[in-house]
C-alpha cells in the first residue's frame, strides 16, 4: 500500500514545503482555473457558492487527469483554494501596518517598502509558473484582464484598498512583475498628524496650511511617485468641514478619505465600449453643485476640465508628477494639451489660467514638504512663485531625511485676501 506523502508530514508544513510532482500539479490546476474559470475566480461573492463551485471544479480536474491512488484530493483542494484566493505570500506584507509598497520583481525577488525603506524579503514563489499565474490571477481577481495584447495593466482592490499593477511578456523582458501599492484608510491622518507625528511640515508651515485649506484655496501638490502627495492630499481632505461638498476623482482608488460629503469616483476601463476616462469624470464633476473638486493625478486631457472648472469658481485640489514646484505649470501646460481643443490655444494663454487659478503649490520629496509656493500672476508681468516656505535637507538617518524647515516669503495678496475673507465670516 502507497503512503500517502502529503500525510506523511505537519500539515501546517505543507503548503509551502510541496513535493515537485504535487508542485506541478497545483500549478497545472491553478492555470486550468485562470483559464477557463476566470470570471467565478474574478467575482466578489467568494464566499458559500462560489466556495463549493470551485472545490467541485478542482475536484473534477483532479480525479480526471490526476486520479493516482497516493493522492490526497481533498488536500490538494485545500493548497489550490489557499493559493488562488488571497495574496498568496505577499498576505503578511498587505497585513503589516508598516508595509506602504510591495514590488515582486520576479519569482524570487521581492521587495517591500517598510517605514519608507526598501527591503528585500526571504519569500519567494516555487517557480515562475506559480507566479506568472499569481500575477495573471491578481489582475483577473480585480475583474480585470492581462493578455499578451495588453501585456500591463493597473487594477485596484478596494476591499483591501491595493492598486497593482502588473506586467507581463511582451513588454516585460526578464520576468512578470507585480506592484502593490497599500492605502491604509484605517490609519486616515490629519495634517496635524502629519505635523506632530510625521514630521511632513513645521509648525508654521501647518498653521498656514491650516489656512489655506479653510480659505478654500486651490493648491497643487508635486512630486514624485511615493513622496507623500497622496497621503498629504488626503489629510487636507479630512480637516475640510462637511459643510463644503466635494467629488474626487481617480484613475485608481487611493484617497479613500473619511470627509463625510464627498462622492468618491474611479475610472472604468477594459470594456468593450462605454469606458468612462478620468476626463469624464471631470467634466461630470462640473455640474455635480460640488463646491471643490479633486483629482487624485493629473496625468492627460483631464487637466483642462479640471482648470476650466477651478478658473471659473470651483475650489480644486489635484497632485501631478513634477521635479520642482517652479515647473509645475510648464508641466500642467503639456497636459492640459492632450486635449484636442486646448491645442488651438497658446502655451503663454494656458500658463495665464494656470496662474490665475492656482494658489499654493508644494512639492513634496521623501514625505516632507521641500516647497510651499504661491503663484502670483499678472498681465503686466511674467509668472512668478514665491516661495513660502523650505525644508533643507541635513541627513539621513533610520528615521528618514532630517533637516530644517524655513520661513522665506510672505503670502500673495490673493491668498491672504482669501483668507481674511474667511476669518471674518
Amino acid at each position: 500500500m502507497l503512503v500517502d506523502p502529503l500525510k506523511s508530514v505537519n500539515r501546517a508544513v505543507n503548503v509551502t514545503r510541496l513535493n515537485n510532482r504535487t508542485d506541478k500539479i497545483v500549478n497545472e490546476v491553478v492555470s486550468f482555473l485562470i483559464e477557463n474559470y476566470s470570471q467565478v475566480i474574478g467575482s466578489n461573492e467568494y464566499g458559500t457558492k462560489n466556495k463549493v463551485s470551485i472545490e467541485n471544479i478542482i475536484r473534477e480536474k483532479i480525479n480526471k487527469d490526476y486520479n493516482y491512488s497516493n493522492i490526497d484530493t481533498e488536500e490538494l483542494i485545500k493548497i489550490i483554494i489557499d493559493k488562488i484566493f488571497g495574496y498568496n505570500i505577499l498576505q503578511k506584507y498587505i497585513d503589516d501596518l508598516k508595509v506602504s509598497d510591495i514590488r515582486a520583481v520576479k519569482w524570487n525577488s521581492i521587495y517591500i517598502m517598510k517605514e519608507g525603506k526598501w527591503l528585500k524579503v526571504s519569500d519567494s514563489f516555487a517557480n515562475e509558473t506559480e507566479f506568472y499565474n499569481f500575477v495573471r490571477y491578481c489582475v483577473i481577481k480585480n475583474n480585470g484582464k492581462i493578455t499578451y495584447e495588453q501585456p500591463i495593466v493597473v487594477v485596484s482592490d478596494k476591499e483591501n484598498h491595493l492598486r497593482i499593477e502588473a506586467g507581463i511578456s511582451p513588454v516585460n523582458i526578464v520576468s512578470p512583475s507585480l506592484v502593490v501599492r497599500i492605502h491604509r484608510p484605517d490609519n486616515n491622518v490629519s495634517l496635524e498628524n502629519l505635523y506632530y507625528d510625521k514630521n511632513m511640515m513645521n509648525n508654521e508651515m501647518y498653521e498656514f496650511l491650516k489656512q489655506v485649506v479653510l480659505a478654500g484655496c486651490n493648491v497643487i501638490i508635486a512630486g514624485k511617485g511615493g513622496s507623500g502627495k497622496t497621503t498629504l492630499l488626503r489629510a487636507i481632505l479630512n480637516d475640510i468641514p462637511d459643510t463644503v461638498s466635494i467629488t474626487s476623482n481617480e484613475e485608481t482608488a487611493e484617497l479613500y478619505s473619511n470627509h463625510g460629503n464627498m462622492i468618491q469616483r474611479e475610472i472604468v476601463k477594459n470594456r468593450a465600449t462605454n469606458n468612462i476616462l478620468l476626463e469624464d469624470l471631470t467634466r461630470h464633476s462640473l455640474v455635480m453643485s460640488n463646491d471643490a473638486i479633486v483629482i487624485g493625478e493629473l496625468k492627460g486631457s483631464e487637466a483642462m476640465a479640471f482648470f476650466d472648472g477651478i478658473s471659473t469658481g470651483h475650489i480644486g485640489y489635484a497632485t501631478v508628477h513634477s521635479e520642482s514646484a517652479n515647473l509645475v505649470i510648464d508641466r500642467l501646460v503639456t497636459l492640459m494639451k492632450r486635449d484636442i481643443l486646448a491645442q488651438q490655444y497658446t502655451d503663454k494663454y494656458l500658463k495665464d489660467i494656470l496662474a490665475q487659478s492656482i494658489d499654493v503649490i508644494i512639492y513634496m520629496r521623501n514625505f516632507k514638504i521641500y516647497e510651499m509656493c504661491a503663484v502670483e500672476f499678472s498681465y503686466e508681468k511674467e509668472i512668478t512663485y514665491k516661495r513660502l516656505f523650505e525644508f533643507v535637507p541635513d541627513y539621513i538617518d533610520e528615521n528618514g531625511v532630517q533637516g530644517k524647515f524655513f520661513k522665506r516669503e510672505e503670502p500673495t495678496a490673493k491668498i491672504l485676501k482669501k483668507i481674511n475673507l474667511v476669518s471674518k465670516s
